[in-house]
């Protein structure tokens, strides 16, 4: 073995052991082998009684029960390893440099990305079929690697075969474990059962269309303790969604009431004109809890857009879209895309531009179209190097689980990373543009139509963040209050720029798909952001996604919707976030005519909040007191009482519809 390899190993790192015993490569032997020693290491992680293995957190850093070290250098989904440095330094100066020195060639610069398995696939075949398959093909390094890594798999599942009957399994979980998931699936339960175990290869990253997946092993069965099981372990371990529908079943209704009261998995619900009545009904339920789920997608209009946007898209495949992550367009089992890739943070750009340029702008018009010039060039910019970002990752990482369990790599005999899933292409976001949308509005009406302020006068009352001209610049025509005017400006604006991202194109993939949501970045990026013109204090947070300016939405949720509609969708297709937050007094048919109404008008998704600004108020003096509190973030909902203050901050400050 590689001196390097040997003593990482001797020091209880398995994983990064694996991945210096080919120091010189090829690629997918050098992630393959990571992931098999780890598989011949990690914990068999289950809680006794448990209908589904593993239960409980998997992911991130762990003590080895045998040698009792803490292991520091883990599998990671999207950066494809996590790196503890604090406690790996204290294993020894000579650890960390072996791994500094490995992470210089193989290295990942952690954009975000997100991805389903083909579970369909998985479960009617098994894993022995994967094998097979890899089996005919010809001697390659790509071949001997993905036989590796199915070593490595059937030596983790030999071992908790071995493991559970004395940690309290029940006799059914250790019978269905020796068939699936090398096997295929042959009732409901074992169908749960390969899910869960193939799911925990990928993080519990994504589910993809779980009542699509379910339903032909279902007869009838209550699946509800089995899928609470499975969702309670992504909540664990902090990932991400189940999708739900166009094609309801059973499984749909048993899928949306075992999520009651959890965070996570974030539950996407694909609303069609034929969606029946209470299902209607349930999923109002379901929002009026609190919580913010299940998101409604508008399925007509995102089919639309996708297969225009793909036109080899086939008919089966475009059944399969789904949302990763937060909501980033996939066809479940057969896509890479992105993840968010790269941000350009637009009030950033228009700041700089601002002060540089409008004091010498003759009209609003030349700003204007000076301006959509200017950031052009930074999304061209920001295509190019997300090509190039791409292009080196293709030559340094690997993404073994994704490689072995996503269409077509096998076939294509090539890596996630490098191409090989029958639908590739990039998913990126922007920050900021409600925010510039308000400030471009507010230089209009003040300056050049009103002229009640010079440029000159305008930026320094700005810049002194004087509050009675703060005042006014809130009071100005804006976003979301479902102004004829403004909403001309905020359709115009956003129509060239998700446009513009049309004519970028990519050495691997499809191109472009840009989404707007926000995670928490609308956080971060304020911080770099001086006042605005939309009435924002420097440092403050920026819009969240699609959502008005906070505080602006003053004409209630019909407007802020039908201003939210004149933000061009039809080209953002890594998914559009509008959210909502609305009092619990709410009736369902109300919540039910909101979507509708939004959808009606080719609003592309909408995630409602149920609470009060009470409510949280009294959550943030006592938090104990409300743990079980929900709330949506930027596209994904999360425990209140775990947010950061400024997150916490940013989502009382929302308007809240009664």
């Amino acid at each position: 073995m590689n001196p390097n390899a040997q003593y990482l190993l001797d020091i209880g790192e398995p994983f990064a052991s694996g991945l210096l015993e080919f120091p010189e490569g090829p690629l997918p032997a050098v992630f393959c082998r990571g992931y098999r020693r780890y598989y011949e290491t990690c914990p068999i992680v289950y809680k006794a009684g448990a209908p589904l293995f593993p239960a409980g957190l998997t992911v991130g850093m762990y003590t080895d029960v045998k040698t009792g070290k803490t292991v520091t250098v883990t599998p990671q989904y999207a950066k494809q390893y996590s790196i503890f440095w604090d406690e790996l330094r204290k294993k020894g100066p000579r650890a960390a440099e072996i791994i500094l020195e490995f992470s210089k060639i193989y290295h990942y610069a952690g954009e975000w990305n997100h991805s389903m398995l083909n579970y369909k696939r998985i479960l009617a075949e098994g894993i022995n079929q994967y094998e097979k398959r890899l089996l005919a093909k010809k001697d390659s390094d790509f071949k001997t690697a993905l036989l590796d890594l199915i070593a490595g798999i059937r030596t983790y599942h030999k071992r908790a075969l071995e493991a559970l009957p004395g940690l309290g399994a029940p006799k059914e979980l250790v019978d269905a474990l020796t068939r699936v998931p090398f096997s295929p699936a042959k009732t409901a339960y074992e169908a749960v059962v390969s899910l869960n175990f193939c799911l925990s290869l990928d993080e519990w990253d994504n589910v993809g269309r779980l009542d699509s997946i379910l339903a032909p092993y279902h007869k009838g069965e209550d699946l509800r303790p089995w899928l609470r099981c499975l969702m309670e372990n992504m909540q664990t371990n902090d990932r991400w969604s189940i999708t739900l529908g166009p094609d309801y079943n059973d499984v749909t209704y048993q899928a949306l009431e075992a999520s009651f009261g959890l965070a996570r998995p974030l539950t996407e619900l694909r609303v069609t004109d034929k969606m029946p009545e209470d299902l209607w009904e349930l999923a109002a339920k379901r929002i009026l809890e609190g919580g913010g789920q299940p998101a409604f997608y508008n399925e007509k209009a995102i089919q639309q857009r996708l297969r225009g946007r793909i036109p080899h898209l086939t008919e089966a495949d475009a059944l399969e879209f789904s949302g990763g992550g937060c909501t980033e367009t996939a066809f479940a089992g057969c896509t890479y895309s992105g993840g968010t890739d790269l941000n350009i943070n637009v009030l950033k750009h228009f700041e700089n531009f601002m002060h540089a340029e409008l004091p010498t702008s003759p009209s609003f018009e030349v700003f204007y179209d000076n301006f959509v010039s200017f950031l052009r060039k930074k999304q061209d910019q920001q295509m190019e190097t997300i090509n190039n970002y791409w292009n080196e990752r293709a030559q340094t990482c690997f993404a073994p689980i994704r490689t072995l369990f996503i269409d077509d790599c096998i076939d294509n005999e090539t890596g996630w990373f490098q191409g090989g899933a029958r639908y590739t292409f990039s998913i990126h976001s922007d920050s900021g543009i409600p925010n510039t949308l308000d400030s471009l509005l507010a230089i209009r009406h003040l300056v050049f139509e009103e002229k009640r302020y010079t440029p000159e006068q305008f930026l320094a009352l700005l810049s002194a963040e004087d509050p009675e001209f703060f005042s006014e610049l809130r009071s100005c025509p804006s976003y979301g209050i479902d102004d004829e005017r403004a909403d001309a400006l905020v359709r115009d604006f956003t129509t060239g720029f998700y446009e513009h991202y049309l004519t970028g194109k990519l050495d691997l993939g499809l191109g472009f798909f840009p989404t707007a949501h926000q995670f928490t970045r609308h956080i971060h990026t304020g911080w770099v952001v001086g006042p605005t013109p939309d009435g924002r204090k420097g440092g403050k947070p920026l819009a969240d996604s699609l959502a008005p300016v906070n505080g602006k939405a003053v004409k209630g949720p019909t407007a802020m919707l039908t201003s939210a509609s004149c933000f061009e969708q039809k080209d953002i297709y890594g998914m559009a976030v509008t959210n909502m937050s609305v009092n619990q007094n709410y009736p369902p048919s109300i919540i039910r005519a909101l979507v509708e109404s939004y959808f009606s008008l080719g609003g592309t998704q909408l995630q409602i909040t149920a609470t009060s600004r009470e409510t949280l108020l009294r959550a943030r003096k006592d938090p104990d007191s409300y743990r079980d509190l929900i709330v949506r973030v930027g596209g994904y909902s999360d425990y209140f009482c775990n947010l950061g203050d400024e997150l916490k901050d940013a989502v009382i400050a929302r308007t809240f519809f009664d």
